[in-house]
């Protein structure tokens, strides 16, 4: 197909943001380097103690380029039952993240270590009003229906993957991210299309691995996350690449369109 132009000026200060990405691989230090050199930024979660306290490490060293969320993951609940670092660990980073819900790994029902674990967590950041990146895997009702007990910053719904409760998530103005999984997945892609283009974001996921895209990660993909967003919208690649680098920046200050 044929783009349409953009001014020269919007293409000269196009930079791309990785909305949701680990830095706990072997060659994060490099994904780094490179993300510094390019001026991109990476919006980095931890899934534990251990992990949150390495994003924060990064974050320090690369200003500008790593943006710490810290957090406890739906898979490490369980095994962190200890919360009291979180509060401390919220007060140095840019929000929360990766947490949430998901049933696959263990029970979400009342009294379980994932629902507690979410709940002080969203209670840590609404203290401050910080953003939060939430994983919903086969809980979004119920994650929705937390998340609206607490009054946080932005949220972002890292992945979301049912069509069904899109318009629920879009009304209460959160955010959803695209992973490079849009490239190839038929139900991402009519997802995307139905999404609010003033709440779409970017994200790797890395390091998870694609495997129909040969099993490569990482930050460089989310270009191409936005070529496929671009066609299915019928906008320009630098047009999306602009576009959801204003909404991560809206994200990150604090505000959302809803």
């Amino acid at each position: 197909m044929e783009w349409p132009e953009i001014p020269p000026c919007d293409r000269q200060a196009v930079r791309f943001v990785d909305s949701h990405l680990h830095l706990d691989s072997t060659d994060s230090p490099l994904a780094v380097a490179n993300a510094r050199a390019a001026g991109v930024a990476l919006l980095a979660c931890g899934v534990d103690r251990e992990t949150s306290q390495g994003v924060l490490k990064f974050a320090v060293s690369n200003p500008g380029t790593v943006e710490a969320f810290v957090g406890i993951h739906p898979s490490e609940a369980e095994r962190e039952r200890d919360l009291s670092w979180v509060s401390e660990a919220l007060e140095q980073a840019r929000g929360a993240g990766e947490i949430g819900l998901d049933p696959s790994y263990s029970s979400t029902g009342k009294g379980s270590a994932q629902l507690a674990a979410f709940s002080a967590q969203l209670e840590a950041a609404e203290r401050r009003m910080a953003p939060v990146q939430v994983h919903s895997r086969g809980a979004e009702a119920q994650v929705l229906d937390v998340l609206g007990s607490f009054r946080t910053g932005p949220v972002l719904m890292h992945w979301l993957g049912r069509e069904e409760v899109l318009q629920a998530v879009l009304q209460k103005g959160y955010y959803v991210s695209f992973s490079p999984a849009l490239i190839y997945s038929k139900s991402l892609q009519r997802l995307a299309l139905k999404c609010d283009r003033a709440l779409t974001l970017l994200e790797s996921d890395s390091p998870v691995p694609y495997g129909p895209l040969g099993g490569v990660h990482g930050p460089a993909l989310v270009p191409s996350v936005a070529f496929r967003l671009a066609e299915l919208w019928g906008a320009h690649p630098l047009e999306v690449l602009a576009e959801t680098a204003r909404n991560a920046h809206r994200f990150l200050g604090g505000d959302s369109k809803g």
